[in-house]
């Protein structure tokens, strides 16, 4: 089955197209090439916007073996993920880090609600600017947020559910079980750049993109526009919050998302499984390490391959529109 690339189709079509064309075809002609030269700048920017980047999440002491957090075979992550660099090495134009970094009394905390017990559920309120609404529950409740007015509408708070955790993760801290420092055993380079979340004490972010309001961006999607990142490789923990979170927002902010399932572990089993659907259903692309040189090869050809077909279809419609209408 003979096929065009899509610089070969335009070139090829609008040539034949001159050649061809009569005064009455000519109209016709112009119309099919200009609108498919119009895709042209999507073509563009799916050439140009085509770097990789290795996004490897929170792979940190608190969420390892001995950490207050730690991940059931969280550990096991990281040869996954050292092979993955030094496989697909030269794929990569950037590998960033993301570094949970929470202050002591980070609301995300069990300890800073009053009778609140790791894994369980409760409500934060924040107001449209994304400050958290005192709340007598919390501890310390003079050091988080504002005091909403109790006049403020419904439509003017904003309720996120938040999961109480053991605290982990503190900034600054470098040894022990709240360490949150990257893995010793993690392969790094000079060049990673370092993404850090949850900083703020009143809200908690597990997407490497947004706080879990949806109030503020990190870095991250700045830093892959800037080195002009088209697809992201999603790895590390946990794989039902952090990684399932950074996977969706890569995915909805326009990116092509791989996310290496033998390269992450999640918190629990049913969790795990629901954001696997999930993340499945929403278009995320979920593949075995083995399997990721096929992936990378299969999606970096799904950008231009709709925009060839649009071409070329146009173009020869065009051409046989013109046959028709020369004929005597």
């Amino acid at each position: 089955m003979f096929s065009f690339r899509g610089e070969q189709a335009l070139q090829f079509g609008l040539l034949h197209l001159i050649t061809l064309a009569g005064s009455t075809g000519m109209l016709t002609c112009l119309v099919l090439a200009v609108a498919c030269v119009a895709r042209w700048p999507v073509y563009v920017s799916a050439q140009t916007v085509d770097e990789t980047a290795l996004l490897i999440i929170d792979v940190q002491d608190c969420f390892l073996p001995n950490g207050s957090l730690a991940v059931t075979d969280g550990d096991q992550v990281i040869p996954v993920i050292n092979r993955i660099r030094q496989d697909f090495e030269q794929d990569f134009s950037l590998v960033v880090l993301s570094q949970d970094w929470h202050c002591p009394d980070h609301v995300s905390f069990a300890s800073q609600h009053e009778g609140g017990t790791p894994y369980s559920l409760v409500n934060l309120t924040y107001n449209s600017e994304g400050r958290l609404c005192r709340e007598d529950s919390i501890v310390s409740s003079d050091q988080h947020g504002v005091r909403c007015s109790p006049q403020k509408s419904d439509s003017d708070m904003i309720t996120v559910t938040q999961t109480l955790w053991p605290d982990h993760c503190i900034k600054n801290v470098t040894s022990g079980p709240t360490s949150a420092a990257f893995s010793d055993s993690l392969k790094r380079k000079d060049s990673d750049v370092v993404i850090r979340k949850g900083f703020n004490c009143d809200i908690d972010s597990y997407s490497a993109f947004y706080d879990n309001g949806g109030f503020r961006q990190t870095e991250l999607n700045s830093v892959l526009k800037q080195h002009n990142v088209g697809r992201v490789v999603v790895t590390g923990l946990a794989l039902d919050y952090c990684v399932y979170y950074t996977s969706l927002d890569a995915h909805k902010l326009g990116y092509k998302v791989i996310t290496v399932t033998d390269a992450a572990r999640g918190v629990a089993p049913d969790s795990t499984s629901a954001a696997l659907s999930d993340m499945e259903a929403n278009g995320i692309e979920l593949v075995k390490s083995e399997s990721l040189r096929a992936a990378l090869d299969t999606s970096s050809n799904k950008a231009t391959s709709s925009w060839d077909r649009h071409c070329a279809v146009i173009l020869l419609s065009a051409m046989v529109l013109i046959h028709t209408t020369n004929l005597p």
